[in-house]
């Protein structure tokens, strides 16, 4: 989980480098198709490639494709490419993604949310807030919506709706099955798009050059093929309300902190039992909320 935040934190970074040699299309598709051939492989080697998704489940798949990365990645690198939209305020907007995951789960998935986090929700609201119209450097005090910070916003409901809606296929395809399969299945939407920037797409590639290689093999490999993987492999095992609150743990650990995850971090009861924490100590990482626990549930 602790490997699941590092790779995640720097994709917004590798993103904004990746963007100073390429269009957020053309990024888009790249970073698919290296995760693509790594997928492949897995498929192959496990020998799920002759399983194929079940056809009562493709157009839900179709959808969660959408949802996890056609949408998501092309909201996102639009987005990033705003020059007002710096790396760090791009995280911290789709760092809303577990608020939104915990409010989508509770119709969708029956999970309840207790009064501490629904608290920590309405702070994450707030944050959000400030981050989305105080982006602008001459905005200092000023409510003035960024274009490029509203383009975030959508990746972080997409990504929410993404886990939500997915983790009922976690109990009939395998964590790395799933997203493989949603993740070609988002690479064949992504096709018409690239067909029709064509020109620039082959541009892109004739003069991008190493620097530009270099942050999508990151992306492709990262945060995609191992980040994803992660995530749903915590899905399957985890209330998906929870799932965040879990890393934020991790992240409090990180930082040589206490973590009593029965205080602060409700969810978190058998791990809390299992680590011998304390009892009467709030999880300091948890009051970092609008950082620790967003970097978490969001996908990038």
């Amino acid at each position: 989980m602790v490997l699941l935040v590092l790779f995640w934190g720097l994709a917004f970074v590798a993103i904004k480098q990746a963007l100073a040699y390429m269009s957020w299309i053309t990024l888009t598709f790249l970073r698919f198709a290296v995760a693509d051939v790594l997928f492949v492989a897995y498929l192959l080697a496990t020998g799920q490639v002759r399983k194929p998704p079940e056809r009562k489940d493709l157009p839900m798949l179709v959808v969660l494709a959408f949802f996890g990365f056609v949408g998501y990645h092309l909201f996102l690198n639009l987005g990033e490419a705003d020059p007002n939209v710096t790396a760090g305020t791009a995280a911290l907007i789709i760092a809303s993604a577990p608020a939104f995951i915990a409010i989508l789960a509770v119709p969708l998935l029956k999970e309840r949310v207790g009064r501490l986090p629904s608290v920590g929700i309405g702070v994450a609201f707030a944050g959000l807030a400030v981050m989305i119209l105080f982006t602008r450097p001459e905005s200092a005090f000023q409510f003035r919506a960024s274009e490029g910070a509203i383009v975030v916003l959508p990746p972080a409901v997409f990504s929410a709706l993404y886990a939500v809606l997915g983790k009922s296929y976690l109990r009939r395809y395998p964590p790395f099955t799933f997203v493989a399969w949603t993740l070609l299945l988002g690479t064949v939407l992504l096709v018409p798009l690239l067909i029709a920037t064509g020109p620039g797409f082959l541009v892109d590639l004739r003069t991008m050059g190493l620097s530009g290689w270099v942050p999508v093999l990151y992306l492709g490999i990262l945060p995609t093929f191992i980040g994803y993987g992660i995530w749903f492999r915590a899905l399957a095992r985890l209330r998906t309300a929870s799932a965040g609150v879990h890393l934020c743990e991790h992240a409090g650990r990180g930082r040589g902190r206490d973590c009593d995850p029965r205080r602060t971090c409700h969810p978190c009861h058998d791990w809390g039992r299992r680590d011998g924490h304390r009892r009467g100590r709030p999880c300091p990482a948890a009051q970092e909320a609008g950082v620790v626990i967003t970097a978490t549930g969001s996908s990038t």
